[in-house]
């Protein structure tokens, strides 16, 4: 499973998680720019107001590390609701793929909803004066495209150093870290006094609270490490937010893991709300979620929602049922698993280079072409993704698993 680690030691903004995974695109790229501007191609689907981006490397503290400075014009102030149901709706219409339409929604929502807990207001009446900026979706759409095209599967993060100090807001001198950026980062592990001035924004608190499914992968293979700088070179530690990219060996959470199930059945819920249901709980880091239609008292129709998730994901798991669906409680079980053991490896086909997922041995061996690339490959080429999948699998045979 590809995972990403963020090393928030010495904080996050939005532009560092950017900055950081455009450097980890960069360093298998075909040509200086060319993952870059494959982001910025997809971002130019969301139809944005004009903007454009400087991306340039810069030095904090003797590293090297990748700069994004997104320069944009204001769209002037719109209400909360109008603008999450914009940038939801501009990300589904433009075709991008859902996880990125959800996540950039939920993201979205969760800085406003941070705002509207901090002034007491309707989110209707939130007047989110960073929201109203375009680089914020810049920022926001721009890392979750690069996460996809890096085709990572799942986010860790480490607790947050948020600095100390005051910083200046549209709403006069505040205390760091910021009200809604405390608020965002609720529930998760924060550093404070390292660090004088803001070192954790808004928008980057957003990106880990959504994304982050816990604070240390199990048993990480590091592959490459991607560094993105701040806008200021800090005088008592390099401004920079470091992203490794690398494997979890075996599968989802490696041997040992420590795992729960969650059940519920309900009765009173239309299939568009466990659409979303489902949406939210693999934004919180669910390894599996499936539902079943099951006769209930007095042979009502019902559905039977079930998650697997990791232990340190519960709380998270729990809240989603109790807020996204009409149950009163949820049944948790500590399961066991037996898997197979996983690897990789890469195959050149005609198409371009498709990885195909290992497992097992000898009897109990499977080789799957990994579905994503092979839909992504057949949206390049203009063909039926049935076709890349089974000239992929021809190939395979052909070989006779020579990478077995």
């Amino acid at each position: 499973m590809k995972a990403l680690y963020l090393d928030c030691g010495s904080g996050v903004s939005g532009d560092m998680v950017l900055a950081s995974l455009l450097d980890l695109g960069e360093s298998v790229a075909s040509r200086r720019g060319a993952f870059a501007a494959a982001v910025a191609r997809d971002l130019a689907r969301l139809r944005l107001p004009a903007w454009s981006w400087r991306v340039s490397r810069v030095r904090r503290h003797g590293f090297v590390a990748l700069r994004v400075d997104v320069r944009a014009k204001a769209t002037g102030s719109r209400g909360g609701r109008s603008v999450v149901a914009g940038l939801a709706r501009r990300a589904r219409s433009a075709g991008l793929p859902a996880g990125v339409a959800a996540r950039g929604a939920a993201i979205v929502s969760r800085i406003l909803r941070a705002e509207s807990a901090v002034h007491g207001r309707r989110l209707e009446h939130v007047h989110l004066h960073e929201l109203e900026d375009v680089d914020t979706a810049v920022d926001v759409f721009g890392s979750l495209l690069a996460l996809d095209r890096l085709e990572v599967e799942r986010v860790f993060a480490s607790p947050v150093t948020v600095g100390y100090g005051q910083v200046a807001t549209a709403h006069g001198e505040l205390p760091v870290p910021a009200p809604a950026t405390a608020e965002i980062l609720r529930g998760h592990t924060v550093r404070f006094g390292i660090g004088e001035g803001e070192r954790a924004t808004p928008t980057g608190a957003a990106l880990v609270a959504v994304l982050a499914a816990g604070a240390l992968p199990p048993a990480f293979r590091i592959e490459r490490i991607g560094y993105g700088a701040g806008a200021r070179d800090t005088p008592d530690r390099p401004n920079i937010l470091r992203a490794f990219l690398g494997v979890v060996d075996g599968a989802e959470g490696g041997d040992g893991e420590d795992i729960r199930q969650l059940d519920a059945v309900v009765d009173d819920m239309s299939p568009q709300l466990v659409q979303a249901f489902l949406e939210r709980v693999y934004r919180e880091g669910a390894f599996e979620a499936w539902t079943s239609a099951v006769a209930m008292k007095r042979n009502r129709p019902g559905i039977a929602l079930t998650v697997l998730a990791p232990a340190n994901r519960l709380d998270a798991m729990v809240r989603a049922y109790l807020e996204e669906t009409g149950t009163l409680g949820v049944r948790i079980t500590h399961p066991e698993r037996v898997r197979l053991a996983r690897r990789e490896v890469r195959v050149r086909t005609r198409w371009g280079p498709l990885t195909f997922k290992l497992a097992g041995e000898g009897p109990t061996f499977h080789a799957v072409p990994e579905w994503r690339e092979v839909r992504r490959l057949a949206a390049r080429r203009g063909v039926p993704a049935r076709l890349v999948l089974e000239e992929a699998r021809g190939l395979w045979a052909r070989l006779g698993g020579a990478n077995r």
